[in-house]
């Protein structure tokens, strides 16, 4: 009876553990969300400079094949 009851215990424990890692896991995720968020607003502007950057290289040099001018460099 005792061993009944104690095991009937423990497994009802282990069931609520289950339930407060998913709560912790999806505490996390809530946390990671803001903080790419806020990571966004704070360096939004940087991010989007340096990607029109790449972007005016990549068009640059493309134009650039297209007329023929590309030398190999010589090391």
């Amino acid at each position: 009876m005792i061993i009944r009851h104690k095991s009937r215990r423990f497994r009802r424990f282990l069931r609520a553990n289950k339930a407060v890692s998913a709560l912790e896991y999806a505490i996390l995720v809530g946390v990671i969300s803001v903080a790419v968020g806020a990571a966004l607003v704070v360096f939004g502007s940087n991010i989007t400079k340096a990607i029109e950057g790449i972007g005016s290289k990549v068009v640059d040099t493309a134009k650039t094949a297209e007329k023929g001018d590309l030398k190999k460099k010589k090391k």
